[in-house]
Formats: C-alpha cells, sequence, structure tokens
C-alpha cells in the first residue's frame, strides 16, 4: 500500500473513533501531514527546472572550505576558514550571472538563546575559576612554606586558574554559545547596525569576499558573531544546475541555525561527507553520516579523506620513495578502515545498510587542498603563503628525486590534489540528476512509511495504556485529584493563564518583526540586482551641415557679390545620444527567487518561531500547573497529553503567493532604450506590488494568529482536558468488561494497520 492511501486510511480510522483531539499531536510529533502536502512533494521531484541540491558535510576543520575552494575557485581563499563550531556560519552557493550575498542574521530571540547558555557557562566557569584558585594558591603555600601570598602571587593564581578552567571546560556543550556571545559583546556592534548589509553585491568573487562580506564570515570580522548563514550568487558555471551547501554541522548551539542546517540537509539529493585523513570517520562523522542516510534519507553519498598531505610523512611512508606509491596505501588504508566501520554501522543501524552498501562499492576519495594550491601557483610561488611553503619545503625535503624535477612534482601534486576526481563525481550527479530524484522520492517515499509507522505504534501505545490504566488505576486517588484539581481552579487560572499572556504578548511583538525584516531584505535584494542589470550605452553619428564662408578683403567680398553671394561649404560635425539598456535576466531571474524566498522562508521563519514558543509554552505552563497542583497530585503524563492536545490547535503559517509573473516581464537578453525603460519600470511595479501584498498577507496572518491564540482559555481547556482525562478513566473503569473489550477492538484494527504499514 502506498504511503498517500495508507495515510488516508489511517486518517479514517481516527475520525471513525473520535480521536482527532489526540491526533493532532501525535501528527507533530511524528511528522504526519496531510496526503496532498506529501503529494506536492513527490511530484516536486519532477518539476521540471529543479536544481540539484549537494550538501557538503563533516565535523569542524575537516577541511570543507578548503576543499570548495579548490572545486570552485582554483585554490583561492575564497571561502574563510572557520575558528570555532559557532563561527562557522552556513554557506549555501548558487550560479548567478552577477555577484552578490545574502546574509542572514541572528534574530534578537537567537542572541537572547545564546546568552541564556553564556550565563549558565560563566556561572560554571566562575565555580571552576575558585576551585582552580584554591588548588594554586595551596600549592605555592605548600611548596614556600607559607601561610600567605603577597598580592603578586594572588594576582598570577588567578590568571592561571582563569586558563585551567576555560581549557578544561572547552568540551562542555555550552561552550560554543559562551564563546559566541563573548564575540557578540567585544565586537560592540548591535543588531541595528547590520541592516545595510543583509545584501552585498560586488564585481567579482575576490572582491565581494575580501570586501565587506569578510567582515561577516571572517574568523575576525566585525560582525561575525552575528551571521547564521550567507548565500553566495556567483556566475561559476560550475554550478549551473546546482545548490552546492556548505555546512557548520548540525550540533549547533543556537537552535534557529541548527533547524535551518536540519531543513537543508534533508533537501540535499547528494553528500559529501569530508573527514581528516589523520581522524578518519571518527564517531561524531559516523553520527553525522548516520543522520543523512536514514532520517535525513539521502543515500546518495560519498567519503572523502581531506589534509591527505599530512599522511605523507608518517608510517605509511616507510620502504616508499614515491609520493604517489605512499597515496596509494593511504588510499586502501582508509578503504579498508571505511569499510570496516560502515559494517559496524550497519549492525548498529540496519536501516544504514543500502546507504553503506553504496559507500563500500567506492574507494575512499583522498585529498589535499594545499597540494592543489601548490599546483595552480607552482609559477607564482612569490605568492605562496608561510603554510604552503612549509609544505613544499616537507615535500622536497621526503621524496627530492620527485620535487626537484618541475614536471614530476606538477603531476605529483595534481595526484594528491585529485580535485578532478572530485569533479567528475559533481558532473556525474548532474548528469544522472533525473535518476537521482527518482530515487529521492523513493528514499521519501521510505521515510514517510518509517513515520506512519511509528504515528501508528504511539497510537497503539495509548491505547495499551488506556487498557493498564483501566485495568490497575485507584479509584480512590483518581476521585482525590479531581478533587483537588477543582479545587486549584482560580490558582491555576491565575498561574497558567499569565504564563500564556505573556508569551502571546512575545509572539506579536517579535515573529511580526522577524517576517517583516525578511521581506525587506528580499526587497533590498531586487534593488541590487536591478542596479548591477542596468546601464546605458552612448551611439555616435556624423551629420553633415553648410557653412557660409564670407571673403574678409575688399576684393574677395566684391567677388561674393558679382558671384551672386558668399560661398557654401559642406561640413561634417559628430553628435551623440545616450539611451538606457538592461540585462532582463538577472531582473527575472531575481523576481523569480525573491517570489520562491518570501514563500518558502517566511513559512519556514514563522513554522520555526512558533514550534520554539510552543516548547517555551510546554515548559512554562507544566511548570505553573505542577506548581499549582503539587508535584504529587497528578500523573505528569496526564499533564503532558493535555497540554500537547490544546497546543496541537494553534494554527500553522502558510504563505503563497497565487499571482503569475506577468508576461512583460518574462523577457530575456539584453533590452535597450523604451523597452529597457518600460521593463525596469515593470519590474519596479511588480515589487512594490508584490511588497504590499506580503505585508498585508504577514499583517493577516499575525491578526489571525494572536485572535485565535487569544481564542483559547489555556487554563480552562488544559484544566477540562485533565477534567475529562479523569472522567472518562473514572467511567471506563465502573464499565470495565465493555470497556476493555472496546479497546481491544481497536488494537486489532490497529494491528491490520501497522501490517499494511511495514
Amino acid at each position: 500500500m502506498d504511503i498517500i492511501q495508507l495515510n488516508n486510511q489511517i486518517e479514517e480510522f481516527v475520525n471513525k473513533y473520535d480521536f482527532s483531539h489526540d491526533a493532532l499531536a501525535l501528527k507533530q510529533e511524528h511528522a504526519i501531514q496531510k496526503s496532498e502536502e506529501w503529494q506536492r512533494v513527490l511530484d516536486s521531484f519532477a518539476e521540471q527546472g529543479r536544481v540539484l541540491r549537494i550538501g557538503i558535510i563533516g565535523r569542524v576543520k575537516a577541511g570543507k572550505s578548503s576543499m570548495l575552494n579548490a572545486l570552485l575557485f582554483n585554490g583561492n581563499d575564497i571561502l574563510p576558514k572557520a575558528a570555532t563550531p559557532m563561527t562557522a556560519a552556513l554557506t549555501i552557493m548558487e550560479y548567478s550571472e552577477s555577484v552578490s550575498a545574502e546574509v542572514d542574521f541572528f534574530t534578537q530571540q537567537d542572541i537572547d538563546e545564546i546568552k541564556v547558555k553564556y550565563d549558565f557557562f560563566q556561572k560554571a566557569l566562575d565555580s571552576k575559576v575558585k576551585e582552580k584558585e584554591l588548588e594554586n594558591a595551596e600549592r605555592i603555600k605548600r611548596k614556600k612554606g607559607v601561610n600567605s601570598l603577597s598580592a603578586e602571587e594572588q594576582q598570577e593564581c588567578l590568571n592561571k586558574a582563569k586558563s585551567q578552567a576555560e581549557r578544561e571546560m572547552k568540551d562542555d556543550p555550552s561552550f560554543a554559545s559562551y564563546d559566541q556571545y563573548r564575540r557578540i559583546k567585544e565586537s560592540g556592534k548591535s543588531l541595528s547596525d547590520l541592516e545595510q548589509y543583509r545584501t552585498i553585491s560586488a564585481g567579482s568573487v575576490e572582491e565581494l569576499m575580501n570586501g565587506v562580506l569578510n567582515q561577516f564570515v571572517g574568523s575576525s570580522g566585525a560582525f561575525m558573531p552575528f551571521t547564521k548563514s550567507v548565500t553566495l550568487h556567483i556566475p561559476e558555471k560550475g554550478l549551473q544546475g546546482l545548490q552546492i551547501i556548505d555546512t557548520p554541522g548540525i550540533n549547533d548551539p543556537v537552535t534557529s541555525r541548527g533547524e535551518r542546517t536540519e531543513q537543508l540537509l534533508q533537501d540535499c539529493d547528494v553528500v559529501l561527507i569530508v573527514s581528516p585523513s589523520g581522524q578518519f570517520l571518527s564517531s561524531e562523522d559516523t553520527d553525522l553520516m548516520h543522520r543523512v542516510t536514514t532520517k535525513e534519507g539521502t543515500q546518495q553519498a560519498y567519503l572523502i579523506a581531506s589534509q591527505v598531505d599530512n599522511q605523507l610523512f608518517g608510517s605509511e611512508s616507510q620502504g616508499l620513495s614515491d609520493p604517489i606509491h605512499v597515496l596509494e596505501r593511504i588510499s586502501d588504508n582508509l578503504t579498508k578502515h571505511a569499510r570496516n566501520v560502515l559494517a559496524k554501522q550497519v549492525q548498529e543501524y540496519p536501516s544504514m545498510k543500502v546507504a553503506a552498501d553504496k559507500l563500500s562499492k567506492n574507494n575512499v576519495i583522498c585529498s589535499s587542498s594545499v597540494a592543489f594550491s601548490l599546483q595552480q601557483r607552482f609559477d607564482e610561488q612569490h605568492t605562496w603563503d608561510a603554510n604552503l611553503q612549509h609544505v613544499w619545503r616537507n615535500l622536497n625535503q621526503k621524496f627530492p628525486d620527485v620535487f626537484s624535477h618541475e614536471e614530476l612534482a606538477k603531476n605529483a601534486l595534481n595526484q594528491l590534489a585529485n580535485i578532478h576526481q572530485i569533479h567528475q563525481i559533481v558532473s556525474e550527479v548532474t548528469a544522472n540528476k533525473e535518476q537521482i530524484l527518482a530515487q529521492r522520492r523513493i528514499d521519501f517515499e521510505n521515510g514517510k512509511r518509517t513515520a506512519l509507522q511509528g504515528y501508528l505504534k504511539a497510537w497503539a501505545d495509548r491505547i495499551n495504556d488506556q487498557i493498564y490504566q483501566i485495568q490497575h488505576a485507584d479509584v480512590g486517588e483518581l476521585r482525590k485529584q479531581e478533587a483537588e484539581l477543582k479545587k486549584q481552579q482560580a490558582t491555576i487560572d491565575a498561574n497558567v493563564g499569565g504564563v500564556y499572556d505573556d508569551l502571546i504578548s512575545d509572539i506579536k511583538l517579535n515573529l511580526s518583526k522577524q517576517l517583516k525584516d525578511k521581506l525587506k531584505s528580499e526587497m533590498r535584494r531586487f534593488d541590487s540586482v536591478s542596479d548591477n542589470a542596468q546601464g546605458s550605452e552612448t551611439e555616435y553619428y556624423e551629420e553633415e551641415y553648410e557653412v557660409e564662408i564670407r571673403g574678409t578683403t575688399f576684393i574677395e567680398r566684391l567677388g561674393d557679390k558679382i558671384r551672386g553671394g558668399p560661398k557654401r561649404e559642406t561640413r561634417t560635425r559628430t553628435e551623440s545620444y545616450s539611451y538606457t539598456t538592461v540585462k532582463a535576466k538577472p531582473i527575472r531571474r531575481a523576481i523569480e527567487e525573491i517570489r520562491s524566498n518570501l514563500e518558502d522562508e517566511l513559512g519556514h521563519l514563522s513554522e520555526s518561531y512558533s514550534q520554539a514558543w510552543k516548547k517555551k509554552i510546554y515548559s512554562q505552563v507544566v511548570s505553573a500547573l505542577r506548581e499549582a497542583m503539587g508535584d504529587g497530585e497528578l500523573d505528569v503524563n496526564i499533564i503532558a497529553r493535555a497540554v500537547k492536545n490544546v497546543l496541537a490547535r494553534i494554527p500553522e503559517a502558510s504563505f503563497k503567493l497565487e499571482d503569475d509573473i506577468p508576461k512583460s516581464l518574462k523577457k530575456t537578453g539584453k533590452l535597450t532604450g523604451y523597452e529597457a525603460e518600460s521593463y525596469i519600470d515593470d519590474a519596479e511595479d511588480y515589487i512594490s506590488n508584490l511588497k504590499d501584498v506580503v505585508n498585508k498577507d504577514i499583517s493577516a496572518y499575525m491578526t489571525t494568529l494572536v485572535s485565535n491564540l487569544k481564542k483559547i482559555d489555556l487554563a480552562k481547556e488544559l484544566t477540562a482536558d485533565l477534567e475529562n482525562n479523569l472522567k472518562q478513566l473514572l467511567s471506563e473503569i465502573e464499565n470495565k468488561e465493555a470497556s476493555l473489550f472496546y479497546y481491544q477492538g481497536i488494537q486489532k484494527e490497529l494491528a491490520g494497520l501497522m501490517q499494511s504499514a511495514a
């Protein structure tokens, strides 16, 4: 049975037994959407013009950016290297005829979230510093045989303690947020300083990266701590039909950036898993590999061992004098290691078998970005930085017979770099795009079938729990809980109601601002593209004209009269006129991208915010409810179920642009004169109108959302839900035999559905 039919049958089951109230929360938990939405996704795989998305994944400092610099930018350091997990911005690269970048910054909510983790870490760090300071002081006292230290010695103890404490706590999960917020504070910048930089244009990629954008993605950039992601639009032919996503990793301490990374990973059709050859396939790598090949369903994956030049000087080189033979040995050993790791992964996660089998068929691809840079700039050695010079000296000393000869050296560097093989992978997956997308459809269907299986199991667990309660619950205890619930109604109304009102104010202020900020940034992108696409040209032409040549002496003037007038002479002069030009394709593409981005990004932004907001409500409301009822008065599972059911009724956001781009804007090529001016006017009118329409959509959505939220009396609905659950359970216990027969019938029907889903 296909997933659409199965989803429909489960929906019929839910409606048949009137389980809709509980179904909302379970659907959200297991990512179950309407069948129409799934059908839309399935149809999208066959859409014409869909780009192939390639994800570059791996842990921090694995050499991902260096590899991409070699793959796309001839080894030049265009993409910066991240210093820490938090300084690694999510980078997306797409083809464009002009060079530009879009910078997505952390919101105030993101920064507040980072600060909470910063404060938590700072408190623990201060405690650790005091502990180390006392230890250092005691050590010096014992060594010197004294009871007290001088002010200078105390300061030395403190400085050493700070260094020791931070070094020991660097592996703490909160350290990255501590480091990030510290950088934000030290930058002296604010979010308002960033608005003018959301869209950046440049004449070349080098100008873009070495100019103002480096302030946002460079390790020492003034605005780097605020940068969430960067989308680069560049005229690199190798990107045509592709979107390359360079991820900082999925274990991101900033929730919003982590969610965005996860969303993009789900959309990846192909992934290149980059792992340093010296620590190839660590547990962090294998966890990431498991995630993308199972949960995200991307089966088309390749293993790349980066920084292979570092391994040429170790035990692998024993008995060999040719670097290529050493490279072959390294490749064989890493491939064997990878196959062993994959075999263990399949034992632990059987769902990885398909992806693991594909990965095991190919040898590990060894690559060195440093070798590529040396090869590309071999004749410009004066441009080598200290690192390149250091590597070159080591290669010369280790393999003098090869690297003292120009042609042999270039050939060896080419094979060490191995960028041509990665290019070949990109070319092959691009050529097999249709086949890959077809497989992605299959993987999507399998993923959703797994989700439906989980959804059905959740129902089975819930029914089993209800049967257990009917058989084992203490009626006296249930009556006591029912009475306490009524007794504490006023307290619950005050506690829960106050929390809920505050959180409505939060979403009203912050979500609306974030949605409108996103709209403004998209509009600025159009202005940038439009300005770059416009120009003017001047045309020159020669024009003839006549002039009278009058005599200057008496005899000449007399001669003019005798001939009937002065002489006339034809001359020429150069005239010019200027006219407007415009490249229609970049503007048209910008409009299409803006429409698409507004639909996707506004929906994603509102959905992400709503999810975070619901989590905040859940934790705060459960805390307020338990405070009112007392920890021992009500089963926490009953509370959790009731809260989830109420929150599930909060509406989701959807921003769909129903209009189409007018025919007057569906032009390509270079337009001139009146046609160019008309095209620009039409484009600006359309964008202006689009901005008004989306602004109204945002306002309407926020009005509806806040209105719907205010209609929910959370405290009363929550207590009503709890009360109904208790009454239903008491009633079913009083009619135990009939109730058990009813639920056992449901169990049988669920078993049939679970068999269909298998």
